[in-house]
C-alpha cells in the first residue's frame, strides 16, 4: 500500500521538530555554559532544566536571523508552486524564455526536451556538490595554517554533501549516502548553533563584568569569620552582643539558584578565580540591596 502523503508530511514535520528542539537545547545549553564557565560555575551545578534550557535559546536568535529564515522558506515554497500555469505568470515565463534564447550557451539547453533538461539538472547538481564537498577538505586542511570562517566551513560541509547526493536520493543505491548527508547537514548546524550560543554566552558574560558594580549589591553576614578577600571585598566586625558579628560587602550578584546564591567580588576580573557560593543557615544571613546605580 502506497504511503499517505499526509503521514509522510506528519513524518517530515515530527522529524523536524525533534531537531529543532535538539538544536534549541543544546543551544541554551551552550550559552548558559559559556555563560557562568566564565565565572567557574558549572551549568549543570545550577539544576537548569531542558524548557529552560529551550527558553533560553529562543532569546538568542536576532530579528535577521528570523527573517533570513522567512526568506528562505518563501523560496523554497515559491520553487513548489506551477507559476507556469498562473496567468499573470506567463508573461513573466515568456519574457525569460525570449531572455534565455539571446543567449548561445543557453539556447540549445532551453530548446532541450524535459529529459534533457533533467539529465542536465543532475549533473550540474551533482558537480556543484561535489565542487563544494572538495572545498569542505580544502578548508578544513587550510584551517591549521591560515585563518578560516567556521560558520562558511560549515555552511560549505553541510551544502556539498546535500547536492551530491541530492538527484540520486530516491534510488534504492542512493538513500544511504543521502541519508549520511542529512546528518552531516544536521551536525554542522547543531555545530554552527551552539558555536552561535557559546560567542553570545562569553559576550553576556564580558558585559556582567563591565556592568559589575551597577548589579544587586549583596551584603553576607557571619557568626564566624569567612575567607572572603576578594577585590573591592570589606569585612567590618559587629558588637559582640548582636547575632551575626562579622559583616562582608563589596559583594555583587551572580545568581541565585534553590537558595543558593552565587557571588562575585565588585572588582572581579577574568583572571581572578574567586565566586563565592553561599546559602542561608543558622550561621549566615544573605541580604540583597537592589541594583546600585550607575553614575
Amino acid at each position: 500500500m502506497a504511503a499517505s502523503p499526509a503521514r509522510g508530511i506528519a513524518r517530515q514535520v515530527v522529524a523536524n521538530t525533534s531537531l529543532l528542539i535538539a538544536i534549541l537545547v543544546y543551544m541554551g545549553w551552550a550559552y548558559e555554559d559559556a555563560l557562568f564557565g566564565y565565572f567557574h560555575v558549572r551549568p549543570l551545578d545550577l539544576d537548569v532544566g531542558v524548557v529552560e534550557y529551550m527558553l533560553r535559546s529562543l532569546s538568542l536568535f536576532s530579528t535577521t536571523i528570523v527573517m533570513v529564515i522567512v526568506i528562505v522558506v518563501a523560496v523554497t515554497a515559491v520553487r513548489t508552486w506551477s507559476l507556469g500555469g498562473v496567468r499573470l505568470a506567463r508573461p513573466v515565463a515568456g519574457v525569460a524564455a525570449t531572455g534565455v534564447s539571446a543567449i548561445p550557451a543557453l539556447r540549445r539547453l532551453a530548446s532541450a526536451d524535459a529529459a534533457d533538461r533533467s539529465r542536465v539538472g543532475r549533473v550540474l547538481t551533482t558537480g556543484a556538490g561535489a565542487l563544494l564537498t572538495v572545498a569542505a577538505l580544502a578548508m578544513a586542511w587550510m584551517a591549521g595554517h591560515v585563518q578560516v570562517s567556521t560558520y562558511g566551513f560549515l555552511l560549505v560541509l553541510a551544502a556539498g554533501p546535500l547536492l551530491l547526493t541530492w538527484p540520486a536520493r530516491a534510488d534504492p543505491r542512493g538513500r544511504f549516502p543521502y541519508a549520511l548527508a542529512i546528518v552531516v547537514a544536521a551536525v554542522c548546524a547543531l555545530w554552527a548553533a551552539s558555536l552561535y550560543a557559546h560567542n553570545l554566552g562569553i559576550q553576556a558574560a564580558r558585559n556582567v563584568v563591565r556592568d559589575l558594580p551597577a548589579r544587586t549589591a549583596v551584603v553576607v553576614y557571619s557568626a564566624q569569620p569567612l575567607a572572603l578577600s576578594g577585590p573591592g571585598v570589606t569585612v567590618q566586625p559587629l558588637p559582640a552582643n548582636y547575632r551575626y558579628h562579622y559583616r562582608y560587602q563589596g559583594l555583587r550578584l551572580l545568581i541565585t539558584r534553590a537558595g543558593i546564591y552565587y557571588l562575585l567580588p565588585v572588582g572581579w576580573s577574568p583572571g581572578l578565580n574567586e565566586t563565592y557560593v553561599f546559602d542561608e543557615t543558622d550561621q549566615i544571613r544573605i541580604e540583597l540591596l537592589g541594583a546600585v546605580p550607575t553614575s
